[in-house]
């Protein structure tokens, strides 16, 4: 009788595993509140974080614009002449202008700007390399106002969302940590319990009836 017990416990254990691991886990970012920003980067490599070759192509900072929520990346792209085409997820770069050897785009940046973002460019140096590569734009999103701590500064101007969201005001930015909706979870643990219960019930009864 304690053998089967066990092994029922062992089956419903290894239930409550499955499921719950293979519950979906959402991910929740604080977003970045509108205004224009100065973001440091570096171009990592695409399989590791060392960083990338590509790195001394791009100068720094890039300059981030928030505008109704969407966000969008410019950076300035030295020895311009080697970097044949550039894309970003969204797609190809825009071109904002164009100087001596030098080339400024614009792309735009789809969920959360602390993850890395895969950029791809075909490089061509002469005699040397010519190969399409895929670099990651890592960018430094820390300090700069999420739209939760700027609902609290409504009456600050929008200067003091450059520089990194730096405003003499504060001094502080309020961290926004992400949270995430716990309910389904909640649910998911109390079927179970009623489940194990029910379960625990037909066993106690059957063995009875032995």
């Amino acid at each position: 009788m304690n053998k089967k017990f066990s092994s029922l416990l062992l089956i419903v254990t290894a239930l409550v595993l499955t499921i719950t691991l293979g519950l979906p886990k959402e991910t929740v970012f604080a977003d970045i509140a509108d205004g224009t920003y100065e973001v440091n980067y570096e171009m990592k490599e695409a399989g590791s974080d060392n960083t990338s070759i590509a790195d001394g192509y791009f100068s720094k900072p890039a300059t981030l614009t928030v505008e109704n929520g969407t966000k969008y990346i410019q950076l300035t792209v030295t020895s311009a002449s080697m970097i044949k085409s550039l894309s970003a997820p969204s797609g190809p770069v825009d071109v904002v202008s164009e100087g001596d050897d030098t080339r400024t785009v614009k792309f735009r940046v789809d969920g959360d700007l602390s993850q890395p973002v895969n950029m791809e460019m075909h490089i061509v140096v002469p005699d040397l390399y010519d190969t399409t590569h895929t670099a990651r734009a890592v960018f430094d999103t820390s300090g700069l106002d999420t739209t939760d701590s700027s609902a609290t500064n409504e009456g600050s101007s929008d200067d003091g969302a450059t520089a990194g969201g730096n405003n003499n005001d504060s001094g502080k930015n309020e961290e926004n940590p992400p949270t995430g909706d716990n309910s389904s979870i909640a649910l998911y643990a109390v079927l179970l319990l009623v489940s194990l219960g029910g379960i625990f019930a037909v066993w106690k009864t059957r063995t009875a009836r032995n």
